[in-house]
């Protein structure tokens, strides 16, 4: 395990689009999984899952989002003061955990945050962040929700069927 230098944990990732589990993953076959960027919409998070579940608006801390060089998808980094809202999945199979390390690019890594839930309360969630030695595909400007929404979810759910 490697420590950012905001304490969190982050696992050694292997080749490919395949992942080293956290210790959440290791511990427990229910997992909470933070999404951000496309997978906080029902219809991709059913595409790559083959399973619907209940979404829960949810606030990650010290993180910020940002747009990738040429993608439809954003990636978050560490940033302090910072914060990301997105959607909380609760009891998430490590089946379905599998699915979304095999759905993710390369230049993520799956690691266990703390996030703040739409009542308030802290819990421990999967989330991906991208690699340090990717941090150059990060573009200045933020990414939205609704923009990918109005102008690549269906080309983005073609490509994923």
């Amino acid at each position: 395990m490697l420590r950012s230098g905001l304490g969190l944990e982050r696992p050694c990732v292997t080749s490919g689009n395949h992942f080293n589990s956290s210790p959440t993953a290791k511990t427990s076959t229910m997992i909470n999984f933070f999404a951000y960027g496309t997978l906080q919409l029902p219809e991709v998070m059913l595409a790559v899952t083959e399973r619907a579940y209940s979404p829960e608006k949810a606030r990650l801390d010290n993180f910020a989002r940002f747009r990738l060089r040429g993608k439809s998808f954003p990636g978050i980094r560490p940033k302090l003061g910072a914060s990301v809202d997105g959607i909380l999945y609760r009891a998430i199979d490590t089946h379905t955990l599998q699915q979304l390390d095999a759905f993710e690019d390369v230049f993520y890594h799956r690691i266990s945050v703390k996030v703040i839930s739409s009542t308030g309360i802290k819990l421990e969630a999967e989330t991906y962040v991208i690699n340090e030695d990717s941090h150059n595909l990060l573009l200045p400007e933020v990414w939205d929700l609704e923009d990918f929404r109005h102008n690549h979810l269906q080309s983005f759910l073609l490509r994923h069927e």
